[in-house]
């Protein structure tokens, strides 16, 4: 009977483990920390763009940097699981001020899904924006299907489609595609020249357009994005004359900012992986102890029930026995 007991237990505890780290354990590994700061670097070394200074279009190195920092105050403030994000985009191809392109905004996301919390002034270049989609990552446990994913440029979210499974530097990562057709975002005042009208052609209201090839390489425990490359094209544009390329680059995240993502996120996405089996393994034996322990159980029971049978049976004809020879 003691062994029937053993074999419960354990098939009882294995259970209880279980359904912990299925219901809890995992609930908690699987949120953005409160302390989020990262930074990631794109660049592009024959990438065509308009120079504001010489209004010349020139080709070169650009690169891009962007930031996203927790504002931990605010977070906490809030409370429940919204954490408040500040972001930073600057483009440069020289190093020196002002930027080719700059934006800032605030967002805040909850900490499990990873989506938009709107709260928090949220913004876009000091306006109030109204965040749709995912902004700094993909959710834990990424599907292999299209999810919406803000664009800082439109203002808006645009579909990244999933497209195969791959892997960098033996990370396992889920590759998503999205395309921005040809947009046109806003307007900039360009001297007419540069249009081929006079020299003394007053300025034209050009609009300036945007299209974007992008895509995502996520590691799909995580959610994190560990590369992205972005094909944009920007021109800016009147009726009747030729564009003026504003903008024409295949940046990409360089190969330290890859590496750094690898490192981080590889040791993270096998912790998440163990924890999405091991419920069910534990799960599984667990069922398999206590059907052994009930059976067990079934048998020691009827054993001795037997067992009472035939000690009564025997007495009973000893005493006849006996008691037919006095």
């Amino acid at each position: 009977m003691r062994k029937t007991a053993v074999v419960i237990g354990f098939g009882a505890f294995f259970l209880t483990m279980a359904l912990l780290l299925k219901f809890y354990a995992y609930n908690k590994l699987t949120v953005v920390p409160k302390d989020q700061n990262t930074g990631q670097t794109l660049t592009d070394p024959n990438a065509t763009y308009f120079d504001a200074t010489s209004l010349k279009v020139k080709h070169g190195l650009i690169t891009t940097k962007l930031s996203a920092v927790a504002d931990q105050k605010a977070s906490e403030k809030q409370g429940g699981n919204t954490l408040v994000v500040n972001k930073w985009q600057f483009t440069d191809n020289n190093k020196t001020r002002p930027p080719m392109d700059a934006t800032t905004g605030r967002l805040a996301i909850d900490r499990h899904t990873g989506l938009p919390v709107h709260c928090c002034d949220e913004s876009q270049n000091g306006k109030p924006v109204r965040h749709e989609g995912y902004t700094i990552k993909f959710p834990f446990g990424v599907k292999k299907q299209s999810y919406q994913y803000w664009d800082t440029t439109l203002e808006k979210p645009m579909t990244m489609h999933y497209k195969d499974t791959t892997k960098i530097d033996g990370l396992t990562v889920y590759k998503f595609v999205g395309d921005v057709p040809k947009t046109t975002y806003t307007k900039m005042e360009i001297p007419g020249y540069l249009f081929g009208l006079a020299k003394d052609s007053p300025a034209q209201n050009a609009d300036r357009t945007y299209q974007n090839h992008r895509i995502i390489w996520a590691e799909p425990e995580t959610g994190v994005f560990i590369k992205v490359q972005e094909h944009q094209k920007q021109f800016l544009e009147i009726p009747g004359h030729k564009p003026i390329v504003a903008l024409n680059t295949t940046s990409t995240f360089t190969p330290a900012t890859v590496k750094a993502n690898v490192d981080e996120y590889k040791g993270k996405a096998s912790q998440l992986k163990i924890l999405k089996i091991m419920p069910w393994i534990l799960g599984i034996l667990g069922i398999i102890l206590l059907v052994i322990g009930i059976i067990m159980a079934f048998f020691a029971t009827r054993g001795r029930g037997e067992a009472r049978d035939e000690g009564y049976d025997d007495g009973l004809g000893d005493e006849l026995y006996n008691g037919s020879t006095a």
